[in-house]
């Protein structure tokens, strides 16, 4: 029985990634995910569909299932590079003009900060080569002729790594007793986290899936009663904050970690694993354990 029901969570988790599909009817291959060139190891492409896009990621487009792309190149330990864009699906590749290029600088470790535009009108393209990697042109970096782009593989956290960061971290919000606005908004912080650590938007839908059955395996009887309790508010919170115009209650300030929550809440790829994740957890509650 638990054989069939891995398998089917794992379809339907592959049900609720459309982005193939989609890619597959106009005759470009998927190009979402991380991607990366050994020789410039200090930098990392990052490119999505513009589902999970707030306005500050569009950058004055509409949602439209463009393309969102972000390279971040760090400098040092104080410096680091932000190159983002909006891209169109154009001929056998996808296509932007609206580049833009900013480069961050500490302050001798204080908080904030220089930010310094260089570019704001960045144009270019990517290319699926026969080779499987990614062909970059742009007319700001020259850098980018030389990248040999491929695209990352990511692991599925492992049983004991779901246990531990995931579901003890929900059995642990008490909802219903004292304080448990703030235990709330620890725990949706640390579903947060746990995506953001794990970059679960890249990982293999039936991997994780069979390691999400092993961890509930993993938990006391205590703890997954606990966690079957607590998980529906940590979730609908959780889906909640993926909103834009929806804002931090004072729970999250009392905990500590309205900072924090602020920075991963901005960042498309969290969001993008949130919402990945958090679409596994509700298939796995509805399809049941026996």
């Amino acid at each position: 029985m638990k054989k069939l029901v891995s398998m089917m969570l794992a379809v339907l988790l592959a049900c609720l990634l459309p982005l193939a599909g989609m890619a597959e009817k106009t005759g470009l291959p998927d190009l979402t995910g991380r991607w990366s060139d050994p020789a410039f190891d200090r930098a990392n492409i990052e490119i999505m569909r513009d589902f999970e896009a707030w306005s500050g990621d569009l950058m004055g487009e509409k949602a439209s299932g463009q393309y969102i792309i972000c390279m971040t190149w760090s400098n040092s330990a104080d410096s680091f590079d932000s190159y983002r864009m909006v891209a169109r699906e154009d001929g056998g590749g996808i296509a932007y003009d609206n580049g833009l290029y900013i480069r961050f600088n500490a302050e001798d470790g204080k908080e904030g900060g220089k930010t310094e535009l260089l570019e704001e009108h960045g144009k270019g393209r990517f290319t699926p080569t026969d080779g499987g990697t990614l062909k970059w042109e742009d007319s700001y970096l020259p850098a980018a002729a030389e990248m040999k782009l491929t695209r990352d593989t990511v692991q599925a956290p492992s049983a004991q790594e779901l246990a531990d960061g995931y579901f003890r971290a929900v059995a642990a919000a008490e909802d219903g007793t004292a304080g448990a606005g703030l235990k709330r908004a620890k725990a949706v912080y640390d579903v947060y986290s746990f995506c953001f650590e794990n970059a679960l938007w890249l990982v293999d839908t039936d991997e994780l899936g069979k390691n999400m059955l092993a961890a509930r395996e993993l938990l006391s009887k205590e703890e997954l009663a606990a966690f079957d309790a607590n998980e529906p508010a940590v979730t609908a919170e959780a889906l909640r904050l993926l909103k834009e115009e929806e804002n931090l209650d004072g729970d999250y300030h009392d905990a500590g970690v309205a900072g924090t929550m602020e920075v991963l809440r901005e960042d498309p790829a969290v969001r993008s694993s949130v919402s990945f994740f958090l679409a596994c957890v509700i298939t796995l509650e509805n399809i049941g354990e026996p």
